[in-house]
């Protein structure tokens, strides 16, 4: 199709260990409970995320969206989305800076023949979303970090 994609970064420093960023990341379920972008989450396994699992996600000013696990590992864990010309990957990372810190990589990108369009009108709201995910993540894990 010839198509370019169209992608967002959010990188956060944090307080806390890469391996707890990592885990409260995976644990998709709890999102509601931190990130503010979230409505809800239906998740229907449980225990750690898995590769091939879907997941069902509303987002405030979205249409809810069936996300597919596609990689788990250590340091996160990345899903993608399809709608109507449009296919998008979230890739959720985090990695250690120094003894007890790390920064967190959250990335959005789009792609597909609507990527543009797409973006041209949800940009800003991407943008904010991604901001209020890395803000809910600080706090959740420096607040876990703490104690």
């Amino acid at each position: 199709m010839g198509t370019l994609g169209i992608a967002y970064h959010r990188r956060v420093e944090l307080a806390a260990p890469a391996e707890d960023v990592a885990r409260v990341l995976r644990d998709v379920a709890g999102w509601p409970r931190w990130n503010a972008s979230v409505a809800r989450v239906d998740r229907p396994a449980s225990g750690p995320l898995t590769v091939g699992e879907t997941v069902r996600l509303k987002q405030h000013r979205l249409p809810a969206n069936t996300w597919t696990v596609t990689r788990v590992d250590d340091t996160g864990f990345v899903w993608t989305a399809t709608s109507p010309g449009v296919r998008t990957t979230g890739d959720h990372r985090a990695r250690p800076t120094a003894p007890g810190r790390c920064e967190a990589t959250l990335t959005l990108r789009m792609d597909g023949p609507l990527a543009r369009l797409t973006a041209l009108f949800g940009g800003r709201l991407i943008h904010r979303y991604l901001d209020m995910e890395a803000d809910g993540l600080r706090r959740e894990v420096e607040r876990d970090a703490e104690g």
